[in-house]
């Protein structure tokens, strides 16, 4: 589950929007939100 999360974090940070990245990985953009607090969370 880790290694999507940071695929989530790497897609964010390659297109600087939350949304861009939620429409490439075809998720939500809560949960792309919720992705990256979970990150921040564990670090």
């Amino acid at each position: 589950m880790f290694d999507f999360r940071l695929e989530v974090f790497y897609t964010v940070a390659k297109n600087l929007s939350f949304s861009k990245a939620a429409k490439e990985l075809f998720i939500s953009q809560p949960a792309v939100t919720k992705h990256i607090m979970e990150i921040e969370r564990t670090l």
